[in-house]
């Protein structure tokens, strides 16, 4: 059994644009690079904190798209024409193109040289979406490929993937040092006997290769957020998750340690 390498109790997730003083009081903080300052970033890292690059694995606006080259052959397809996510206005790329990883890589590459202590790599849990299940034999693989070059690019910092629990993770999990579910965990579904089965199976996963689990949920301040945080925090200590609730959404503020909201500049 591997020995963890993220040694933190405590995490934030926030895309926001910094300096967030609060955010100091936790022991992990993911945060969107474009929002912090080399000075900022470097104030973190004096207060203790581990600073965790978000970097998309494998989605992109059209602007960024046409920054790298990638055309519209190079895109994951779903029906008749390239998969769009209408939620972000995102495309899903397909992890083969050689443009889009050469890009990913370069990406790993300057945010480790920038000074952050890992990354966290997102939206990889679209190769396990239904909308794909016909392409799983390919776009799996292909997408672990792509984690294995992004960990050759972060060298010795540490690796974050959220989602891919299910097919990819048994791929890549000894090449990360957290892996992260992000969900909307209601509390009925909670107590349900699939859920339990899938945590139980990647507990036994995590603990075998040193990987650290996250939970990580959206729960707005509402007459029900106090049932949802009780039964996120129960589940987290139960299956010895670290769990993180944000309170808006990701960008524009965090729920602080003692639990209360403060939003982002």
């Amino acid at each position: 059994m591997r020995a963890p390498r993220l040694r933190g109790r405590s995490f934030v997730v926030y895309y926001g644009y910094g300096p967030l003083p609060e955010i100091t009081a936790y022991d992990i903080a993911i945060l969107e690079p474009a929002g912090w300052t080399d000075e900022d970033l470097r104030e973190l890292g004096r207060r203790g904190v581990e600073r965790i690059a978000y970097l998309s694995a494998l989605e992109a606006t059209r602007e960024t798209l046409r920054a790298v080259g990638v055309g519209e052959r190079e895109l994951v397809r779903v029906g008749s024409g390239p998969w769009h996510r209408a939620a972000f206005d995102t495309y899903v790329v397909d992890p083969r193109s050689a443009r889009w990883r050469a890009h990913v890589v370069q990406e790993a590459r300057r945010l480790v040289a920038q000074g952050w202590d890992g990354l966290f790599l997102d939206s990889l849990g679209d190769v396990e979406d239904e909308a794909v299940s016909a392409q799983t034999a390919w776009l799996v693989p292909a997408a672990a490929d792509l984690v294995r070059q992004v960990r050759e690019a972060a060298r010795d910092k540490l690796l974050v993937q959220n989602n891919g629990i299910f097919l990819l993770l048994p791929l890549v999990a000894k090449l990360l040092d957290g892996i992260c579910w992000e969900g909307a965990f209601d509390p009925q579904a909670l107590e349900g006997p699939w859920l339990r089965m899938v945590l139980e199976q990647l507990v036994g996963v995590v603990r075998e290769e040193g990987v650290v689990p996250m939970l990580l949920s959206e729960i707005p301040e509402d007459a029900d957020s106090a049932g949802r945080l009780t039964a996120l925090r129960e589940l987290g200590r139960r299956y010895g998750f670290l769990t993180y609730a944000a309170p808006l959404n990701y960008a524009q503020g965090i729920r602080t340690i003692s639990g209360e909201v403060v939003r982002g500049r």
